[in-house]
C-alpha cells in the first residue's frame, strides 16, 4: 500500500496544466485550463509546473517545468532538461524528456468534476484513473484538487494556479 501511495504522490507531483486559446469550459464558473504549480503532498516541496489544455473535447496535461532539486539529484543528470522518463510505458513517453511529457489525458467535464481520464506517475511508469475538481473554498478558482486512484487506494494533491 505504501508503494501505491508513493507512486501516486510522485505521479501527482511531477504532474499537470495550460492556457487555452479556445473557449473556456468551467465547473461552477471556474476553469481548469492553464498552468498549475504541483506540490508534493508528502514533502511539501514544489515539484513542477504543468499545463492543462484541451485536445478536441478532452482535457490533457503536460509537464512544462521541473523545479525540485531533489528530482534532479535523484536522476543523476546535470540539468532538468536532460531527465528522461525511462520507466514510462512505451505508449506514454518512454525515454522521452520529462519536460513536455503528457501525463494526464482524456479527462472530460462531468457535473462539478473532470473525470474519465488517466494520470501517470512518470517516476514509476504507472497509470491511474484520475479525477479533478476545483476547491470549493477558493472562490477565485486558483486551487485544483487532483486525485489518482486504483481500486480503493488513492492520493489527492492540491495544485495552485500560476497567474
Amino acid at each position: 500500500m505504501k508503494k501505491i501511495t508513493n507512486l501516486l504522490g510522485l505521479l501527482m507531483v511531477v504532474c499537470l496544466f495550460t492556457t487555452a486559446t479556445t473557449a473556456q469550459v468551467s465547473v461552477n464558473g471556474k476553469d481548469c485550463l492553464g498552468v498549475w504549480k504541483t506540490v508534493d503532498d508528502e514533502t511539501g516541496r514544489t515539484k513542477s509546473h504543468v499545463e492543462i489544455f484541451k485536445k478536441g473535447n478532452n482535457y490533457h496535461a503536460k509537464i512544462i517545468k521541473l523545479l525540485d532539486p531533489q528530482t534532479l539529484k535523484d536522476s543523476g543528470e546535470k540539468r532538468f532538461e536532460d531527465i528522461k522518463c525511462d520507466k514510462c510505458p512505451s505508449d506514454h513517453g518512454k525515454d522521452q524528456s520529462m519536460i513536455g511529457l503528457e501525463m494526464v489525458w482524456d479527462m472530460y467535464k462531468s457535473s462539478d468534476k473532470w473525470k474519465g481520464g488517466s494520470i501517470m506517475d512518470p517516476k514509476k511508469g504507472k497509470v491511474y484513473t484520475c479525477t479533478m475538481w476545483m476547491d470549493d473554498s477558493d472562490a477565485k478558482g486558483n486551487t485544483l484538487m487532483v486525485r489518482g486512484w486504483v481500486a480503493m487506494f488513492y492520493r489527492t494533491q492540491t495544485w495552485y494556479r500560476i497567474n
